[in-house]
């Protein structure tokens, strides 16, 4: 067969494509195939139309090759019915008559705009993407097999290679020597391992030779039909440098707050030593026989001592919150009870005054609860003892109510009120700053540090609340506190503010007290246990009161009342026919020293009044039952000269200093016991050979041989039977400390200077529990 005498037939139009027919001139003579689906127009519409109206301006030179008879196949974007393009894809045919004369064209045409579409979006990403790439402020190498495929202009930019250098370069060169084994190892994790991604610093190196730390982010891509790796570099030797720098001033600051750490142990040693012979002695000479002029000058050594130690407390507290050394712990305890705690400190202070100190607490506040305790102590004397230092006359007055109470939390709101001198307002913003009070006036006149309300403030804070100040000049001030605490599960259920007791129901009470706080008080107090309590500000007023109401079953009387005090109030009260028995608690200052008739009074109560105190009080009274016998308690710089016969034990005192180490053995002395001395950890070990101790009271600091070390020399050769109780005796009271002396075996710790109440408390702790060892089978009780 001749393939060359056969005739071109073209095959008809299917659902892809169409076939249009012109005539030389391009007007459409026939259209075949699926016009509408394609071009939306009915095929009817389209013959006698110019064929050049359906093409977009832009390809209207593409027409002239449909007739140039220079290619078959030409592409153009055409109109649909809607306006919207479709990209043509026309094969050409001429159209001959019998005769073999050209009359026209037919054009086969195919819809290629999905396809077009597509390629139209890879080449604008690629542009984006390049943009991108070039415009970059990092490094972008692609790299294969360790030949850098493509680098950006930056890279020419900060690197100073040319980039035909760089496209020739083995990549690892680039590389300063140290680093270059460490990049191989990454290269072939990413060749070998499923990651994709890894990242590292290392350094490049310049054209010149300088080394530029940098960041780098490899991540494996498909580029030129296979995988190769592309690498963000970010330069960071700025950052790095400024790193090192700040790492350099790091380490200076922890080196000054290490020194300066060394210089408060070393500047709390040495002044605390020295209070401890001042005070010591001092409490020794108190104990002797002294004439009044003696007894006051001994006096006022002690009390002069007592202030250095609050002023180095505070300034050494402050240091260690300077230095961020200072924790807070939490744990449960009575909020109660720490009141009463800082009332019992200061109460001598604001009896010395005539000032009255009052607390009251909210019966709907948590009567335990858990937060640091010391800290909140702390706080509370701080700003106690300023109002009792900064008021003259009146009184002091503590509250705390109940803010907003969940299942296991609370917020507390704390006051401290008084009736003092006042703080004008332009000095109110400054307060809590360091070394601030109230003026320079104030300052010269009433002494202190001016740290207290500094320390306060950030003791609140670290407790997660915030404290302000109200005040006005001669009108007193307010200082108030929020703080967070938790609530444990259970709470203690003794009956106080709120909680109604049979056995007091609907008993009227008279309380009779010149100060209105106390008596609204007392009379919170007393109706909260379910009793009735009426008030009267005078003697007078109260028999104006038995005389117009009644009946009344207990009378509480103030006795430092003007006109006419508590003893001659209870003698009028008794005199009055049907309240000749009546009972009469009497509250009266700790200073008034008097003997009370127990005919007239059937209890006397210390100011400030506590309130589980009054309610026992009450109670016994209203129940009639017998009071339970009160162990008087010793007053701190008493000396219990029976202590030695309760408990003989053998004592060894551990102390350099000759003032203490006298000190020391005086104080056991009197206590009736006859220590031993050594001057170093050396000597207490030659000592322990020939002689068994119960006891050792240890300075922590001392020549030849430290405390510690000795301590630790102990707790290693000596088996708990024979090993004596250690006691820690330290002038250097910092944070740490205490922990690191139970570390090696010693089971108690004191800080100078010593007290008689605190050494006489740990030997009655320790010997007696030493005396349960002894006497214990097995030895299993731990002393």
């Amino acid at each position: 067969m001749d393939f060359n005498k056969l005739h071109i037939k073209p095959r008809k139009t299917n659902g892809n494509s169409i076939q249009i027919s012109l005539d030389l001139q391009g007007t459409i003579v026939i259209a075949e195939g699926p016009v509408i689906h394609l071009l939306g127009y009915h095929t009817g519409y389209l013959p006698g139309k110019k064929f050049q109206d359906l093409i977009f301006d832009e390809d209207a030179d593409k027409l002239a090759a449909v007739f140039d008879r220079q290619t078959d196949r030409v592409k153009f974007r055409m109109y649909r019915a809607d306006g919207s393009p479709m990209f043509a894809d026309a094969f050409i045919y001429d159209l001959y008559d019998e005769i073999n004369e050209l009359k026209g064209v037919r054009l086969k045409i195919y819809d290629v705009t999905s396809s077009m579409e597509q390629v139209n979006t890879l080449i604008e990403n690629e542009e984006k993407y390049l943009a991108i790439v070039e415009n970059a402020r990092d490094v972008i190498f692609i790299f294969r097999d360790r030949k850098i495929l493509y680098i950006n202009d930056v890279a020419v930019e900060i690197l100073g290679y040319r980039k035909e250098q760089l496209l020739r370069m083995d990549y690892i060169n680039l590389f300063p020597e140290p680093d270059r084994s460490r990049i191989e190892e990454y290269s072939q994790k990413l060749d070998t391992e499923a990651s994709e991604r890894c990242s590292c610093v290392a350094a490049l190196l310049t054209a010149k030779g300088e080394k530029l730390i940098c960041d780098f982010d490899v991540k494996k891509i498909r580029y030129g039909g296979s995988f190769a790796y592309m690498a963000i570099i970010h330069d960071i030797t700025e950052f790095q440098q400024n790193l090192d720098k700040l790492t350099d001033l790091n380490r200076e600051a922890e080196a000054a707050s290490r020194i300066k750490s060394d210089f408060l142990a070393v500047l709390s040693h040495e002044i605390r030593t020295s209070l401890n012979g001042v005070l010591g002695m001092s409490n020794l000479l108190l104990n002797t026989e002294l004439n009044a002029l003696q007894q006051d000058y001994a006096e006022n050594i002690r009390l002069s001592g007592e202030n250095m130690v609050e002023i180095i407390n505070d300034v050494l507290d402050f240091a260690r919150m300077d230095s961020g050394k200072l924790e807070i712990t939490n744990e449960p305890f009575s909020l109660q009870t720490s009141i009463e705690e800082v009332i019992d400190v200061l109460a001598f202070r604001a009896v010395e005054k005539e000032l009255d100190l009052i607390y009251f607490i909210d019966k709907d506040v948590p009567e335990n609860i858990i937060s640091d305790a010391l800290r909140l102590r702390q706080v509370l004397l701080n700003l106690t003892s300023n109002a009792i230092k900064f008021t003259e006359s009146g009184e002091i007055f503590i509250s705390v109510k109940l803010l907003d109470r969940h299942d296991d939390s609370a917020t507390l709101r704390f006051q401290v009120k008084d009736t003092g001198i006042g703080i004008e307002s332009k000095r109110l913003p400054h307060l809590f700053e360091p070394f601030v009070q109230a003026g320079n006036a104030t300052s010269r006149k009433y002494g202190g540090t001016g740290l207290g309300l500094a320390i306060s403030q950030r003791l609140i804070r670290m407790m997660g609340g915030e404290i302000w100040a109200e005040s006005e000049p001669g009108k007193g001030s307010a200082f108030f506190f929020n703080i967070k605490v938790m609530v444990p599960v259970t709470e203690e259920a003794e009956p106080k503010g709120g909680e109604e007791v049979a056995e007091l129901k609907d008993r009227r009470v008279l309380i009779v007290d010149d100060n209105e706080t106390n008596c609204s008080i007392i009379k919170k107090y007393i109706e909260g246990w379910g009793m009735t309590g009426i008030t009267a500000g005078s003697g007078n007023e109260a028999l104006e009161l038995l005389d117009r109401e009644g009946p009344f079953h207990l009378a509480v009387l103030d006795y430092h009342m003007p006109g006419m005090n508590g003893i001659q109030l209870a003698r009028k009260i008794r005199i009055r026919g049907r309240y000749e028995n009546l009972p009469v608690i009497l509250l009266s200052s700790m200073d008034e020293g008097m003997e009370y008739p127990t005919d007239l009074v059937s209890a006397r109560l210390i100011k400030p009044v506590k309130s589980k105190s009054l309610f026992n009080e009450v109670l016994q009274i209203m129940t009639d039952v017998q009071k339970k016998a009160k162990q008087t308690k010793i007053p701190e710089n008493q000396i219990d000269t029976d202590l030695s016969k309760r408990l003989p034990l053998q004592i060894l005192v551990a102390e350099d200093n000759p003032v203490n180490q006298k000190l020391a053995i005086s104080l056991l002395n009197l206590m009736g016991y006859k220590p031993d001395a050594a001057a170093n950890g050396l000597e207490v070990l030659r000592m322990m050979e020939n002689k068994e101790y119960d006891m050792i009271l240890m300075d922590l600091q001392m020549p030849e041989m430290s405390g510690m070390d000795a301590a630790q020399r102990i707790f290693e050769d000596y088996p708990p039977e024979k090993r004596p109780c250690n006691i820690a005796i330290t002038a250097n009271a910092l944070l740490g400390d205490k922990e690191k002396c139970f570390e090696i075996g010693m089971v108690d710790y004191m800080a100078k200077p010593i007290r008689i109440h605190e050494l006489q408390n740990v030997i009655e702790k320790w010997g007696t529990l030493r005396f349960e060892k002894r006497n214990c089978p097995g030895g299993k009780a731990e002393a």
